[in-house]
């Protein structure tokens, strides 16, 4: 009894001491990337625009470089170009489907900043060399990038650089968001005839056989110029690559008879196109090729030719779409009378019967 009444108490013990037992669970948390916000819209690696609400696209991505900064490191690297991929089948800690990256970095709730910068899409998805040599955002550059030369394989670059992805307060609380600017520019050709000439199409219908634009530069690279205070392309100068670009026929046309009207509509193939921003070249023209009726007319614009209010446009910026209009209405050849010319004094002639 005494040795069964002894267990009793130890047992009792053992149980009081375990109820007293202090637990600290670290639950650190993986470092995420949520929604990713576009500023304007164009082209994209998916075959589409880019838009707030459509990068969330499997398959599309963006590179992200990070710092940390705590009492013994001063930014120190998290992320060095890591690829972040929009992916759908995934377990936690992401959603089903969403941004994701391998291996996870994890919050230091230690730290008293984190720095990030992205781009995108992820360096993998382009020819070219992306690089940031500190945590300072100037240092950024993207080197020896070339655009596709087709102009549905042409991608979209952008950038996030600015100071708003600096966490300093409730680190590892939320998803680090991006709001993503446009670097390239978005050039496009659009087509339209007179009211005149639609007026008169039952006699003289409009078809247009070819359009090209070209030739232009197609790659170069894109660093902080400390004298202008702004990031800046330049293009290739050693065996640059160019191109003459055409439009999409149909059965031998680009549009067919009757099919333009007083509302310009874009040209097939000619839209959309994303090209490293560049002064309008004097050489860079636009040439049509197009029948009235039977008759043939073929026309080669220079872009300096196109005006907006008078003005013409002499270079492409980033983020900027620009539309090339042309409106094919030749004057009809008409007639007119000035008037009558008099007759001429030839003198008066006499005869005399008698």
């Amino acid at each position: 009894m005494k040795k069964s009444f002894l267990l009793l108490i130890a047992a009792a013990l053992l149980a009081a001491c375990s109820s007293n037992e202090m637990t600290v669970e670290l639950k650190e948390k993986p470092i995420g990337f949520s929604r990713v916000y576009i500023d304007k819209s164009t082209k994209a690696i998916r075959k589409g625009p880019y838009t707030t609400d459509n990068f969330g696209y499997v398959g599309n991505t963006f590179g992200v470089i990070g710092y940390k900064t705590t009492a013994t490191q001063t930014n120190a690297k998290v992320f060095n170009d890591v690829k972040v991929e929009y992916q759908t089948g995934l377990s936690a800690p992401f959603a089903a489907t969403d941004w994701a990256y391998s291996p996870l970095v994890y919050w230091d709730k230690t730290a008293t900043q984190y720095s990030f910068f992205a781009y995108a899409p992820h360096s993998g998805d382009f020819t070219g060399t992306v690089a940031l040599g500190g945590n300072d955002a100037t240092t950024f550059s993207i080197t020896g990038f070339k655009q596709a030369t087709t102009v549905a394989d042409q991608i979209d670059l952008m950038t996030d650089l600015t100071n708003q992805n600096n966490v300093t307060a409730n680190i590892g609380n939320n998803d680090v968001k991006f709001t993503f600017g446009h670097i390239l520019s978005n050039i496009n050709v659009t087509m339209a005839v007179s009211a005149a000439l639609k007026a008169d199409e039952t006699d003289n219908p409009v078809s247009v056989e070819t359009v090209t634009l070209g030739t232009i530069t197609m790659d170069g690279s894109y660093a902080y110029d400390s004298g202008a205070s702004a990031y800046k392309w330049t293009l290739s100068t050693s065996s640059p690559t160019t191109q003459l670009f055409s439009a999409t026929q149909s059965s031998g046309n680009v549009f067919a008879s009757k099919a333009l009207t007083a509302t310009p509509a874009a040209v097939p193939g000619l839209t959309g196109m994303l090209m490293i921003p560049q002064a309008v070249n004097a050489n860079y023209e636009i040439y049509v090729k197009y029948k009235i009726n039977t008759e043939v007319f073929e026309r080669t614009i220079k872009l300096s030719d196109f005006k907006k209010s008078g003005t013409s446009l002499g270079t492409w910026d980033p983020g900027y779409k620009y539309t090339y209009n042309i409106v094919i209405g030749p004057t009809p050849i008409l007639f007119d009378i000035i008037g009558v010319s008099d007759w001429g004094d030839g003198g008066v002639y006499t005869y005399t019967i008698e």
